[in-house]
Formats: C-alpha cells, sequence, structure tokens
C-alpha cells in the first residue's frame, strides 16, 4: 500500500499542525513533506494510515475485546465477499 501525506492528512480531517499533533511528529518535515521537498518514509505513511484504521476500528466497536473481536470478523467477512465477487468478475471477462 502506497500513501502518501495528503491522504493522511485528509484521513484525520485536519491540517500539516493536526497531524504534527496526532503522531508526535515536528511539523517541519511534515510541512517538508507536503510540499514535495522532502519524501516520507512508506513505513511511516504506512503506519500512519494503520494507525488511523485502527482508531476508526475501536471508535466503532469499542475497545473492549469482544467489540473489537465482532468488528474484525465482521470486516473479514466484507473481504471475503469483495474477493469472492472480484472474482466471479474476471472469470466472466
Amino acid at each position: 500500500m502506497n500513501h502518501n501525506i495528503h491522504e493522511i492528512i485528509d484521513l484525520l480531517h485536519s491540517d500539516p499542525a493536526g497531524v504534527s499533533a496526532h503522531f508526535h511528529i515536528p511539523l517541519r518535515p511534515i510541512y517538508a513533506w507536503c510540499s514535495g521537498y522532502r519524501k516520507p518514509p512508506a513505513y511511516i505513511l504506512n503506519m500512519m494510515y494503520r494507525i488511523i484504521m485502527l482508531e476508526r476500528k475501536i471508535g466503532l466497536y469499542g475497545n473492549t475485546k469482544e467489540g473489537l473481536a465482532s468488528g474484525m470478523e465482521s470486516d473479514q467477512r466484507g473481504i471475503k465477499e469483495i474477493s469472492k465477487t472480484s472474482e466471479s468478475k474476471i472469470g466472466k471477462a
């Protein structure tokens, strides 16, 4: 998965200062990434994306073990359904 800093900002519904505060990263590198002056390591962007998605799951399903297990299970079912649909469409092409 290749993500970019602008996608991370959009996911947080924030700005560079918000990303800086959320992830405790100094503001200067965030601005350098946004301007294209520097490129953030892919693993940093992937980590930020995964943290945001995990925070959303906790927000949706609660932070109890049962709630997260239930939510993750329903996510897996959805992924399997998407895969089946994609495979059937590819097979028809």
